[in-house]
């Protein structure tokens, strides 16, 4: 069951949806035992069928507020956590800002896409970091693309039709997390105007971040790539959860026996969000929970883990003068909860 139910959660992203993922954490003679349901769009999938009642009564009750958070069901304690697709960043112009754009894009672990159609600005060796390479109109590239609601849009074209164009490619099919255009703010003004006057509604447009990036006085064309990355760690640092690394999914579908490490709460300054996910079959490791001596200490208990078939709750505390002794400038404590999915 444990393997369609990860099937499933792949099938989800696949198709660029989003769900409510939930784990009850259950005390039984001594030993902690979890058990989960997706929620998607009112259906539930489920590793255990004899649950159903339960998660119905979950799913009724899921929190108002921000996800991920820990909630009490009916005496249970119950973890919700928003699982969605990989952030993609699409780069819409091969230019100079694009050019860093890309690369920083690819350190903060978007699957990077850049589109241009010009051949000398859209090929390999100009973006070696970038998933994918688009030669092609812009609109016609935009057109084909599978959309989800982790879309970053950045529209740097070289021209303001181009840039016209794809914002209302992007705005037309309306799933995005994040959508900026360059430009002055006369320039922009412009192309806002002209936009509602053919029918686009203000609340949509108001989305639009432009000019684009943070205002932080940037000049050269590295200084705006930064100055946009800046502002898609913002908008993405207000969005629920990591969700699952695509390869771990697709290893834990096939039925590999793996650990994960999910951070359930935190306290201080410690590096990840909660929600935040590392899984690994004691060799292979896919995500982190922040790294250091406390992602260490949670490897350490992989085999443990695993032999005893057992869930388990583990507190790792980086206070300030133990992240002092590891060479860090933060600390913090994180609870995190380790799964044995086999």
């Amino acid at each position: 069951m444990r393997r369609a139910f990860y099937r499933a959660i792949a099938n989800l992203l696949d198709l660029g949806k989003s769900g409510i993922l939930m784990t009850a954490l259950i005390e039984k003679d001594g030993c902690l035992e979890t058990y989960k349901a997706l929620l998607d769009d009112g259906c539930l999938t489920l590793e255990d069928e004899v649950w159903r009642p339960f998660w119905e009564q979950a799913a009724a009750a899921l929190p108002q507020g921000a996800l991920p958070c820990m909630a009490d069901v009916d005496g249970v304690r119950v973890f919700f956590e928003q699982v969605s697709p990989h952030q993609q960043l699409v780069i819409c112009g091969g230019g100079h800002i694009a050019k860093p754009l890309a690369e920083i894009g690819a350190l903060l672990d978007f699957d990077v896409t850049v589109i241009d159609d010009r051949p000398e600005f859209a090929n390999r060796e100009r973006f070696p970091t970038a998933r994918e390479v688009v030669c092609a109109p812009f609109e016609q590239a935009l057109d084909a693309m599978e959309r989800s609601d982790e879309m970053y849009y950045v529209i740097v074209t070289n021209g303001h039709l181009h840039d016209r164009g794809c914002l209302q490619r992007v705005l037309d099919h309306g799933r995005f997390a994040y959508c900026g255009m360059i430009g002055s703010r006369k320039k922009v003004s412009v192309v806002m105007e002209q936009m509602e006057r053919s029918g686009y509604a203000r609340e949509l447009l108001d989305r639009v971040y432009a000019p684009i990036g943070l205002r932080i006085g940037a000049q050269t064309p590295a200084e705006i790539a930064v100055c946009i990355a800046a502002q898609l760690i913002q908008v993405r640092s207000g969005r629920a959860g990591d969700g699952f690394d695509r390869a771990a999914l697709d290893a834990l579908a096939q039925g590999v026996p793996m650990m994960l490490a999910t951070v359930v709460s935190k306290r201080g300054s410690a590096p990840r969000a909660v929600g935040a996910k590392l899984l690994t079959d004691g060799e292979r490791l896919f995500g982190t929970i922040g790294g250091g001596a406390g992602e260490a200490q949670v490897m350490a208990l992989t085999r443990e883990v695993l032999d005893s078939g057992a869930a388990r709750l583990v507190e790792c505390d980086m206070t300030n003068q133990d992240a002092g002794k590891a060479g860090m400038v933060c600390g913090g404590v994180t609870t995190v909860l380790l799964e044995p999915i086999q």
